[in-house]
């Protein structure tokens, strides 16, 4: 608690320093952490999941997309948790996606286990992980200093198209959303790319404050060891069930 006790201390002239000193991730971390991540980036590009488990088409890696800290710029120090986006050709509606969602979890779960890259970087407590929605979860290391990463990947519907940058989802595309009829959150991570947009091309100041307002929230509500986090979800694992403290995927938050 250290920190947070300095941070209510802290006058507002000297935030952007404290910002600099206590929260702001070393270049040389962050650049490792991401190298290790690349791996995991080029495993799913080359993976071919074809005719597979249901899946009757030819399934193409649409594009890879890093979400949440990493993705938008507002990673803590020391804060190596990872959440790929990985949009899929086979899926082509939300229908489709709720439908083969679960399928294409366990071709990639089963691809991981084989990827040599990956178990070269300590791959391990691979699992699947139930929420809204579903996701694979795993550990690596990066190469040098051997800093745990945890990975999340999240199959997704490519709803907004290929430039979300500079436009505004049509209306057709909310009218699918609707109907599709899904969970609430469930297809989050087809908007993931706007959430990323939306804090990355912000000012350094407005990612400073984000910074500032995730670590007071990690300080002022971590439950401890002895009792689980209210935002915790049901971790899955093959062959048997435990729960365990896993915290929400960042396709449903916005920091």
């Amino acid at each position: 608690m250290a920190l947070a006790q300095e941070l209510y201390g802290v006058p507002a002239s000297r935030l952007d320093s404290f910002v600099a000193q206590w929260l702001q991730p070393n270049r040389g971390w962050k650049e490792e952490v991401l190298e290790a991540v690349r791996t995991v980036e080029q495993f799913l590009r080359r993976e071919n999941l074809q005719g597979q488990r249901g899946l009757d088409q030819e399934v193409r890696v649409l594009k890879v997309v890093k979400v949440g800290s990493f993705g938008n710029g507002t990673v803590l120090r020391s804060e190596a948790d990872v959440e790929l986006v990985v949009f899929l050709s086979c899926f082509r509606s939300f229908r489709e996606e709720a439908k083969y969602h679960q399928a294409v979890l366990r071709l990639i779960w089963e691809k991981v286990w084989q990827c040599q890259d990956l178990l070269d970087l300590g791959l391990s407590d691979l699992c699947m992980t139930q929420g809204s929605p579903n996701a694979l979860t795993f550990t690596i290391q990066t190469r040098g200093t051997a800093v745990p990463i945890n990975v999340t990947i999240v199959p997704a519907y490519r709803a907004l198209g290929p430039s979300v940058l500079n436009s505004q989802p049509p209306p057709e595309v909310y009218v699918s959303l609707i109907k599709a009829c899904g969970y609430p959150g469930s297809f989050s991570p087809s908007f993931s790319e706007l959430q990323r947009y939306f804090v990355k091309h912000r000012p350094t100041k407005v990612k400073s404050l984000l910074r500032l307002l995730k670590h007071w929230y990690q300080q002022a509500y971590h439950p401890g060891s002895g009792r689980p986090h209210p935002q915790c979800g049901r971790r899955v694992q093959m062959g048997h069930s435990r729960s365990e403290g896993q915290s929400v995927p960042e396709t449903g938050l916005l920091l």
